[in-house]
């Protein structure tokens, strides 16, 4: 008797799979991660909100053939889309930054990175954590009148920002399975109408949020 054949398997000759037989192939263990990595930048770029990627990331570990895994991240957009949509929701994308060559965007996925900024800041600066870690040291900087946007995303990972004391913090940040913590004396007060404004919004899920204003 012959032994059957394995249908996870090419057919003889190197010839793909019928498309029946990859929908009922069994999930791969690289499949899985590769998934959940996928949703997991979904929903740092507010793609996914936080019910939604919790479910279907529950159900990557559920799932078991390739079809079931791929229709849970077949209607999430490219990596390029997504962050269009991001920027368009923050209002980025429509806003003329000031004259200044600090980045405006800074991401760590299942990485570390770490920064010191010196001179103008940006009017907008997004800070994304995936995994990952986020160390941002802006004593440096060159703070202007007015309000600087600085949206602080961090999932399962950490990111620690540093400000001048010259600065006042309005604090919009949220946490969820995790922490979000301003400490120092910088805190928005009725007056400081003049002071620069740093405006930290955004959220840490299952990690932390470290922003600290030097003494």
């Amino acid at each position: 008797m012959h032994p059957r054949r394995d249908q996870r398997r090419p057919l003889p000759g190197g010839r793909p799979l019928p498309p029946q037989h990859v929908a009922t192939r069994l999930v791969t263990a690289e499949e899985r991660d590769a998934a959940v990595g996928r949703l997991t930048a979904a929903f740092a770029d507010d793609v996914l909100p936080v019910a939604e990627f919790e479910r279907r990331v529950s159900a990557v570990w559920r799932v078991a053939t390739a079809g079931e895994l791929v229709s849970l991240t077949r209607d999430l957009p490219t990596v390029q889309e997504a962050t269009s949509v991001a920027d368009s929701r923050d209002g980025s994308a429509s806003v003329a930054p000031r004259s200044s060559t600090a980045p405006r965007r800074l991401n760590s996925i299942m990485s570390s990175v770490e920064r010191r900024i010196h001179g103008p800041m940006p009017e907008r600066l997004r800070v994304q954590a995936t995994m990952g870690s986020v160390e941002l040291d802006l004593r440096d900087a060159e703070f202007p009148p007015g309000a600087t946007e600085i949206r602080v995303k961090a999932l399962m990972g950490s990111v620690e920002i540093d400000l001048p004391p010259h600065v006042v913090v309005d604090d919009r940040g949220r946490a969820f399975m995790g922490s979000f913590t301003v400490s120092g004396s910088g805190r928005l007060r009725a007056s400081d109408a003049d002071a620069p404004i740093v405006r930290i919004s955004g959220h840490a899920m299952l990690a932390s949020i470290e922003v600290e204003i030097d003494d």
